[in-house]
């Protein structure tokens, strides 16, 4: 078996954030850098057993993880912490060496945010054999339409790899990709004199609870869904009150980004069922409560993209718009690339 060279230390760099470029970051959403004080974990990988052993097999060391993934177990890293201060990466306990032979391959996965909250980690032990398994779970479990959810419960969740990289590339380099799909809310007022203000504006529905990333194979969506009330502004409280003058528009409506699992494979539900946008409004004078649009139907909403409702008001009424954010998309790509498809 070979040895660990003695002093090398596998280390990983400041992680990134898989942007094209900044999205407009509000107080509850996707981010654009890393979060200072946050934590990651990891997976990682070099040797394959022996077919029918628990015994690592020193020969696989420079085969590729698409050849040898289904042998293999993460006996370098298991669910490890690695937390970032906002300069460097670092991790405590063991501290995990390369192999002294320069032309080993190894393979790191990792997740975000850090812990057993939010994600599934299959194998669901260090000696499990075979392609590792994420499955991310939105914190809700509720079936009543009524409930309120806090859109602040909700993870920027994010995941990264990096395959078949080697000792001599230096510290591991992860670009973690957002999952989630975000939904930001506009208001313009198309009337010439009268104000209009928006007291609260809700969505209702079931929506999709979890998606399961296989590393090098793809996406999977359970069927598991969950019900309930996000509350981008309370009409109960007048603080939330959204005052837009006549001929204005405001394009941050809530001052949060509702982030959603979009099942690909749910055509034409892609966010999910009975998804309903409930608006409460004043105009000239007349207060409005509970007006109800249905979601846009037959639209297909990515994971790691930004899009937009854009509430415009013409005349006495309420024309909704979705549309995708100018410059707000990320994309697959780079060193680290989960391979979704």
């Amino acid at each position: 078996m070979p040895e660990p060279e003695v002093g090398a230390t596998i280390r990983f760099d400041s992680p990134s954030v898989m942007t094209d470029v900044d999205c407009a970051v509000r107080s509850t959403g996707p981010v654009n850098l890393f979060p200072v004080g946050g934590s990651f974990g990891v997976l990682g990988y070099c040797l394959a057993n022996y077919s029918g052993s628990n015994e690592l097999n020193p020969s696989t060391g420079a085969t590729s993880w698409n050849s040898k993934s289904i042998l293999s177990t993460p006996h370098l890293f298991y669910k490890t912490e690695v937390k970032y201060n906002g300069t460097a990466c670092y991790y405590t306990g063991q501290q995990r060496r390369w192999y002294d032979e320069s032309d080993y391959l190894y393979t790191f996965f990792a997740y975000y945010p850090y812990g057993d909250s939010y994600y599934t980690v299959e194998p669901s032990t260090q000696s499990g054999i075979g392609i590792p398994s994420l499955t991310f779970t939105m914190p809700f479990s509720g079936r009543d339409l009524s409930t309120t959810l806090a859109i602040e419960d909700i993870p920027d969740a994010m995941a990264a790899a990096a395959i078949d990289v080697t000792r001599q590339s230096g510290q591991v380099k992860l670009s973690f990709q957002h999952l989630l799909a975000g939904i930001n809310f506009k208001v313009s007022n198309y009337n010439g004199k009268n104000d209009l203000t928006i007291h609260g504006l809700r969505v209702s529905g079931n929506f999709y609870r979890s998606l399961k990333i296989r590393l090098s194979e793809g996406l999977e969506y359970p069927a598991d869904t969950f019900s309930g009330t996000f509350s981008l502004l309370d009409g109960a409280d007048a603080a939330d009150d959204l005052l837009v003058p006549a001929q204005q528009t405001d394009t941050k409506v809530g001052d949060k980004t509702l982030m959603l699992i979009s099942n690909l494979e749910a055509r034409p539900h892609y966010l999910g069922s009975q998804i309903y946008i409930h608006i409460d409004y004043t105009f000239m004078g007349v207060r409005t409560t509970d007006k109800q649009f249905a979601f846009v139907p037959n639209y297909l909403p990515q994971g790691g993209t930004i899009y937009t409702i854009e509430l415009n008001f013409i005349g006495d009424s309420f024309v909704l718009n979705f549309v995708v954010d100018n410059n707000q998309a990320w994309e697959e790509g780079g060193d680290s690339d989960i391979q979704f498809e």
